[in-house]
């Protein structure tokens, strides 16, 4: 496994651009440092390649590599993002994808993407989410590019602005999520192509317990309620709590710290 991840050299609450995010409640940079290098040497001591982006001064947010944008098989789609304090940052994802090897797509001004935060594999299925930081209209560009059919699901609760807010995939046939992030139609789809979907409660899901990444037999959890932990380990996971609590306040938990490349 290979992932891509940003030091937090630069992380701060700067703007408010999510439900979380309060310029009022700042960050303790050194403990983020020290939460960040934490995760980091998780994934180092259970064999996982970890490659490092650099962080640029002035953009805060770069820190939340899920955003970069989505790889599969050697191709980045860079993403686009929403809001202007954040658009800078992908000329940055672009280069080190180019320069890693990767063919690159980049998409049109108004189609909007914002990365693995809003796509999901689960079995022969890619779930991509749109409704806050991502539109419907990216998504056929997206389709063509990997090759690969995708399902379409409509977040509609502002706090689950992202699709890995609120899904979380735990093997092939089985997903925790949140089902009140999603539109009527989205939970019908999610629905019939995931036999075993667990509903994670309102308190949970506000823990980013969703916002997890599964590394082996390990899963690393910001969080996990004593309801759902033995549900978890019965798929055969170890559950690991890495505690990111100066990421939670800019609306970040371990996956959005986390970009896939495999």
């Amino acid at each position: 496994m290979r992932v891509l991840m940003c030091p937090p050299e630069y992380f701060s609450i700067d703007y408010e651009i999510n439900p979380w995010m309060d310029k009022e409640k700042p960050v303790n940079g050194v403990l983020a440092q020290k939460q960040w290098e934490i995760l980091k040497q998780s994934y180092s001591d259970l064999g996982v390649e970890v490659e490092t982006v650099n962080p640029v001064e002035g953009l805060p947010d770069m820190v939340f590599t899920a955003n970069a944008g989505l790889v599969q098989d050697k191709k980045a789609i860079v993403s686009n993002f929403k809001y202007i304090e954040r658009k800078p940052e992908s000329v940055y994802f672009q280069n080190w994808f180019k320069s890693n090897g990767f063919e690159v797509l980049t998409l049109d001004e108004n189609e909007l993407f914002e990365g693995q935060g809003e796509a999901l594999v689960i079995g022969d299925n890619l779930i991509v989410g749109y409704g806050f930081r991502a539109s419907l209209s990216s998504h056929e560009k997206i389709k063509r590019f990997l090759n690969r059919e995708i399902v379409s699901v409509k977040l509609v609760d502002q706090r689950f602005y992202h699709l890995d807010t609120c899904f979380l995939p735990l093997n092939s046939t089985t997903a925790l999520y949140f089902p009140r992030a999603f539109d009527e139609e989205s939970r019908v789809k999610l629905q019939a192509i995931i036999p075993n979907l667990i509903e994670a409660s309102e308190e949970e899901a506000v823990n980013f317990i969703c916002n997890s990444v599964i590394v082996n037999d390990f899963i690393f959890m910001p969080s996990v309620s004593e309801r759902l932990r033995s549900q978890i380990e019965g798929f055969g996971l170890k559950i690991k709590v890495i505690e990111v609590s100066e990421f939670k306040k800019s609306g970040g938990g371990v996956r959005c710290l986390t970009l896939n490349l495999d």
